[in-house]
């Protein structure tokens, strides 16, 4: 099938035709292309990018938390008592909390939760996903499933908060989806995506449900014959007995239509929110430095394990010591050739570990959009390491650098992101001033680390550009301005193509 796309405006190019033939880009051209057409697309002079990339997030956690109940609008104990109230659930389920946002400038303790909730389970998770609040209908529920109290440093029944791990802990009662459950939820999280002209997706899903992986690689496989986007999974093996059955499975490399099973994904600290990301330095005004999942011994085994199967690694790491740990060990065991390994986050990684990633080519996935939130609580958390961090446009200058947005933690949408990066204003906080404005990237840093750079950690190398002989993954996109990056508040796809196939179209009313 041959499709002509004429009066569109490709960035950087001043072609305004492109031909799409057999899922490829034929060609670019500046004058009416020869030959007849199946299919002519008026693009009306908007914009034609390659479709988005995003190099980290959570594809079956899209649908997961659609599902959930967004409190991020209540402000005050009287307000989140109507809500709970409203709710006709066997258990409530609460997510996007944000202290600092909310009149007690601190987590909820479980004897409020139970005056809250006192006869059904009531889960409330921060907004990173790394904290989760429960009262005690919910705490027994989870003490009664695993027939065991745990005692580590994640647990906290006395305050029913549970940090990392412990949030599965408390969660497994409440998450058994069947396989038409998961199936219904890849269908969803696909047909959001592609609203937002997001064609591939890196993403973590094996930790979404608290079940083992190979549920979740039976939802794939089935999904596969109708999935239209490009989904890469970055294997989320928390141990390195998961590492090895996922191995021994013949999983590594494996696809399944458009679902590739890509690099290792751990978590090797926790948020900044939630002091739990590992800094070098403590908290201001603590003695709290973070926590570390893994020690060192550990991460050499896992790399050591990846190297003999060809597997990047694709690391959560979001305090300046988790980077660091990240590479003490890379440094300990010898690099394989043509790594392409990454740093997911970086946010507070500083100088002296970007001089020692440029030496590793150790690439970062970043999000910039985090500084919407982040920008008031770096000076009160972090104090003068605040302007050692969000080190942007210094990371992409010197490594392969990937945007991406952790959905959903936060929004897919692919234009509020590239606002963060470009302006890096908060729009939440509109009085607070630009971090570190010299960090920002331009447009087309912000353009090139949503498509081709993202590719890049995909091994795909025929996607991501608007070239000849490169994949058909298109996207045209109203409103946008290249030269005003307010613009993008207002941008949205009209059209999402996917090797040639056109898979969302915008309706207007």
């Amino acid at each position: 099938m041959r499709i002509l796309f004429k009066n569109i405006k490709i960035p950087y190019q001043d072609e305004p035709f492109l031909v799409v033939q057999n899922g490829f880009i034929e060609d670019v051209y500046k004058v009416m292309p020869e030959g007849a057409f199946d299919q002519i697309i008026d693009g009306k002079h908007q914009i034609l990018m390659p479709g988005f990339n995003d190099s980290h997030g959570h594809f079956l956690g899209l649908s997961y938390m659609a599902k959930q109940v967004d409190m991020s609008h209540i402000k005050t104990l009287k307000d989140l008592k109507k809500l709970i109230d409203g709710l006709n659930q066997d258990v409530i389920r609460l997510s996007y909390f944000y202290e600092s946002q909310f009149e007690t400038n601190a987590l909820i303790p479980k004897a409020i939760l139970d005056e809250l909730s006192p006869n059904k389970p009531l889960l409330i998770l921060r907004a990173c996903g790394h904290v989760l609040m429960a009262n005690q209908k919910a705490i027994d529920k989870a003490l009664l499933y695993h027939q065991v109290t745990p005692e580590t440093s994640d647990y906290d029944f006395k305050n029913g908060f549970f940090y990392e791990k412990a949030t599965g802990f408390i969660q497994a009662p409440f998450n058994d989806p069947s396989l038409e459950e998961l199936l219904k939820d890849i269908k969803d999280s696909e047909a959001h995506a592609l609203k937002y002209g997001v064609t591939s997706f890196q993403s973590d899903d094996f930790i979404t449900y608290p079940i083992d992986f190979e549920r979740i690689m039976e939802a794939f496989k089935q999904a596969s014959k109708d999935l239209k986007l490009r989904l890469y999974e970055q294997a989320h093996l928390k141990t390195l007995g998961d590492l090895s059955r996922f191995i021994e499975k013949g999983y590594v490399k494996q696809r399944f239509g458009r679902i590739q099973m890509g690099s290792s994904k751990l978590l090797i600290d926790g948020s900044l929110g939630a002091k739990t990301a590992k800094m070098k330095a403590p908290y201001k005004g603590t003695e709290q430095t973070g926590l570390l999942n893994y020690d060192l011994d550990t991460l050499k085994a896992y790399i050591n394990t990846l190297n003999e199967v060809d597997m990047d690694i694709s690391w959560h790491a979001i305090g300046d010591q988790a980077t660091s740990h990240i590479l003490d060990a890379l440094e300990q065991v010898p690099l394989r050739k043509n790594h392409r390994h990454a740093i997911i986050h970086a946010q507070l990684t500083g100088m002296d570990e970007i001089i020692r990633m440029k030496q590793l080519n150790i690439g970062a996935m970043i999000q910039p959009v985090f500084l919407d939130d982040d920008i008031p609580i770096l000076d009160s958390l972090l104090g003068s390491k605040k302007e050692d961090t969000y080190l942007f446009k210094t990371l992409f200058e010197n490594v392969p650098t990937a945007l991406s947005t952790d959905a959903p933690i936060v929004s897919i949408d692919p234009f509020k992101n590239m606002y963060h990066a470009i302006t890096r204003k908060s729009l939440k906080y509109p009085k607070e001033s630009p971090h570190l404005k010299p960090e920002g990237l331009t447009f087309k840093q912000a353009y090139l680390g949503y498509t081709e750079k993202s590719a890049y950690f995909m091994h795909e190398e025929n996607l991501g550009k608007i070239e000849k002989g490169y994949l058909a993954d298109l996207i045209l996109v109203e409103g946008l301005k290249l030269d005003d990056p307010e613009s993008l508040l207002n941008a949205s796809v009209t059209l999402t193509m996917i090797e040639g196939e056109i898979v969302y179209q915008k309706t207007h009313e």
